[in-house]
């Protein structure tokens, strides 16, 4: 009997490579090799499905009828059509050339016996599949006679707009754009394509008559198609680096509207789904006016895009966690994907074994992503997409499945059932509206947003996301699921009702951590802040807050620049007398000086408290690239700043580390980090999980929680005041499930142990504890467990008695020393 699937779909992502021959014997034999490396992954799910790489979908647009004819399709390492990479010398090496030397011809006949093969076997053998198509605008995949001979037209932005490109050279298919007339045969259009025809209407009617001719059931649409005219650098249309404003919003936001409406009405029988771009929901708002939101609400997307993977090439997984966890605080259907990195069919690289050096960070870090619904519980990715299982040689190499399948499958046993420390309560609905309303407030979405990525990227631990409008209906609705998490907020988008809401939380004992400029005042008054005249530029930065440890201590200044941060620095103290706001970090120019970082907490408040950042994105804009370039070392990047303000809401997370530098060799792929700890807790069964991702693998990390010293299982680490510090491996994926308080100093350990016979029973678990000097010890069993009262804690050869906590969640052992055994 097949036990109940962890996730809804599990999906292999594959290119033609791997085979060799167009014999139907040879197509059946490598189908099956691939279904029967990835099942432990199938098993896993109700529904499995392949998507196929044959080309870049250009076999679509070309699409006439003719079965026998051949395809152009993905049978090249490196870039094609290279030209449009400024590539002239013919022994580049970025230069595409085939990955063997007799590759197979294949005709779209020969690709119609795939997909039938496909689900033939998948019915063979049990399985509930469909085969996606894919669609990717760009050059490198394969020589596009559509894009760059027939119609280069449709490289070209059909309604005005300040278009951003890396390069003059390098064109991508706007969505929106319009056709040439031609009197070229396509199954949609026999007759040849009618001028003014939109890319929209043809690709929609293409790729009906392709779906079905082929049996395809979805197509995926690749690297930011779609969304933004150039997907691939953090300008835009209405930002170019120096201004925004660029363009109107109703304009470029409808001009995208306007493919997806003729898209889906051309082609209304078959699901569209999204690779989606490198950044995240406000940024693209922010810069290219991209209509989330009304895609969303239109049901043209049944699921949201994935995580990026781009971070398994540029490191930035702040990015990569920002863009996953913004595009699904509100969700269009009824789950979401999680996509992991795993091979490249197209270049050199293959990223488990030459990016991830067969790590699984990037596997735990997404993983521990969770979504809080409007009921208050929380939601985990119900697909598992694997980008690809084949090499740039058409190589199916077993050992990936084989490595990579086990900690995805300990993710999914480990997924979140409840808030992590840090919950981001996320404005969808306020981002859309502000910048609809008023256009100028994009440059606020664009602060708010990056400056989220930075904080990630410095070691904050966030990983649970809320919508605005679940935790209005949380709130409303009295559900006590964010008694231990701290919500992060954007102060300049929280307004009206919803400052409210936060301030009443705060008083009723909830904790708050704000960033960003303050102007509504409600939050004001909470802070015990008020604004003045306001500064920029370089100012001097004054902390009062214990922070990381560094051999080469942080610059004290820092570089505001109102265009990207949110305006000028305009908060002071409201009352100066007020002996409960603690101001952590001031800014200052001259005689002038403004509160960047405080926190406050009342004693009417229940226990509650709340901090705020202003915050400053740390960036040059003036130029052009994929990613902003960070200001020099000679400023701060104080984004940092709102992992040292959560022990002012009770979690410490510091680091000691060499320095604060990145070192990038000009000219050579070669870096050289000396970056933060990635570290995101979630919670599952009332066990805390620690999961990170180290560059610097020399750092250690510092942790303290409201019950003490969280214990990590299979660690040995220094106590100190109730502080536990850890030298952790590259990846980590934790679990805890004791904290200790005590004074004195030592090493502690927590290991797994031995499942034994107690006194009353014979045991499924042991936990052992050595180490413990007069310490309060607190133990989180499952809740199942410790309300079933098995739980037995042996100290040094005799049973403990304890009181019975099992309504808050946990075990309280007072005054303990020397050894500890937990059993259940």
């Amino acid at each position: 009997m097949k036990k109940t699937a962890s996730l809804y779909r599990a999906t292999l992502e594959t290119s033609l490579k791997p085979f060799k021959s167009m014999e139907p014997v040879h197509v059946e034999e490598v189908c099956k090799e691939m279904l029967r490396q990835w099942q432990p992954l199938i098993s896993m799910a109700e529904h499995c499905s392949i998507l196929l790489w044959t080309a870049d979908g250009s076999e679509i647009l070309m699409w006439n009828g003719d079965y026998d004819s051949e395809i152009e399709w993905a049978r090249y390492i490196g870039l094609a059509n290279e030209e449009c990479f400024g590539i002239t010398d013919p022994d580049d090496p970025m230069r595409a050339r085939e990955y063997s030397e007799n590759p197979v011809r294949i005709t779209y006949r020969d690709l119609q016996r795939i997909v039938a093969t496909f689900k033939r076997l998948a019915v063979e053998q049990g399985l509930q599949m469909q085969v996606g198509a894919t669609f990717d605008p760009g050059p490198e995949f394969v020589y596009s006679d559509f894009k760059y001979k027939l119609h280069p037209e449709v490289n070209e932005a059909a309604l005005g707009g300040n278009f951003v490109s890396l390069r003059p050279d390098y064109k991508v298919i706007c969505s929106w754009s319009k056709l040439k007339e031609d009197h070229v045969p396509y199954t949609g259009f026999p007759n040849g394509i009618p001028e003014g025809t939109s890319f929209g209407r043809f690709l929609g009617r293409q790729s009906q008559h392709f779906f079905t001719d082929f049996g395809f059931d979805y197509i995926w649409f690749s690297n930011g198609f779609g969304f933004s005219y150039f997907p691939w650098t953090f300008l835009g249309s209405n930002f170019d680096g120096h201004q925004f404003n660029q363009v109107d919003f109703q304009e470029m936001s409808g001009n995208v509207m306007s493919f997806w409406d003729d898209f889906k009405k051309e082609c209304p029988d078959f699901r569209t789904e999204v690779r989606g771009t490198n950044f995240s929901t406000g940024i693209d708002l922010a810069k290219d006016f991209v209509p989330l939101q009304e895609l969303y609400a239109k049901k043209y997307l049944e699921f949201p895009p994935p995580n990026s993977p781009w971070g398994a090439l540029n490191r930035d997984f702040g990015l990569e966690m920002v863009g996953l966890m913004s595009r699904i605080a509100e969700l269009p259907g009824k789950t979401f994907p999680f996509r992991f990195y795993a091979n490249d069919p197209w270049f050199w690289q293959n990223p488990w074994w030459d990016a991830y050096d067969r790590e699984a960070y990037d596997i735990y870090c997404p993983l521990s992503i969770g979504r809080m619904n409007a009921e208050g519980s929380i939601e985990n990715p119900g697909i598992v997409e694997i980008l690809t299982i084949d090499t740039e040689k058409g190589e199916l190499v077993e050992e990936c499945p084989m490595e990579v399948i086990p900690h995805i499958a300990r993710a999914i046993k480990d997924f979140p059932d409840q808030p992590g420390v840090l919950t981001w309560l996320y404005p969808f609905k306020e981002y859309f509206a502000e910048v609809a309303e008023s256009q100028e407030r994009a440059s606020l979405v664009f602060f708010d947003e990056w400056f989220v990525r930075n904080a990630i990227n410095q070691g904050l631990t966030l990983n649970t996301v809320v919508s605005t409008d679940s935790f209005t209906q949380i709130v409303n609705r009295n559900i006590p699921c964010l008694q231990e998490t701290v919500l992060f907020a954007s102060a300049s988008l929280m307004t009206g009702e919803r400052t409210k809401q936060l301030a009443l939380f705060v008083r009723q004992g909830g904790k708050v951590l704000l960033y960003g400029p303050l102007s509504d005042p409600t939050l004001l008054g909470l802070l015990n802040l008020q604004q003045t005249v306001g500064i920029y530029g370089e100012l001097e930065l004054q902390t009062i807050m214990e922070e990381d440890v560094l051999k080469h201590p942080r610059s004290s200044l820092l570089k505001h620049d109102p265009l990207i941060s949110g305006g000028p620095i305009c908060e002071i103290v409201a009352q100066s007398t007020d002996e409960y706001t603690q101001i952590r970090a001031v800014v200052s120019q001259q005689a002038q000086t403004r509160v960047y970082a405080l926190s406050r907490n009342l004693p009417e408040w229940n226990g509650g408290s709340i901090a705020w950042l202003r915050g400053t994105l740390a960036f040059e804009t003036g130029s052009n690239s994929h990613l902003p370039i960070r200001h020099g070392m000679e400023y701060v990047d104080t984004s940092v700043l709102t992992r040292y303000l959560l022990a002012d809401l009770g979690y410490v997370f510091l680091q000691t580390r060499y320095d604060d530098t990145t070192t990038f060799y000009p000219g050579t792929r070669y870096q050289e980090h000396a970056k933060p700890i990635y570290c995101f807790v979630s919670r599952h069964d009332n066990a805390y999980h620690f999961s990170g991702y180290k560059q610097d693998t020399t750092a250690t990390i510092q942790f303290q929680f409201p019950y003490g010293a969280p214990l990590l299982i299979g660690q040995s680490a220094l106590i100190e005041n109730s502080r536990v510090t850890y030298s952790l491996d590259c990846a980590f994926h934790k679990e805890c499930r004791v904290f200790v308080k005590q004074t004195q100093s030592g090493i502690v350990a927590c290991k797994e142990g031995h499942p034994i016979r107690t006194r009353n029973k014979a045991t499924n678990r042991s936990i052992v504890v050595t180490g413990l000097q007069a310490a309060e010890v607190t133990i989180l069993p499952p809740l199942e467990i410790l309300r079933s009262g098995t739980v037995e804690v042996n100290n040094e050869g005799r049973y403990i008695e304890f009181a019975d906590h099992s309504a808050e969640g946990f075990i309280r052992l007072e005054d303990i020393s020397g050894t500890i055994e937990i059993t259940w």
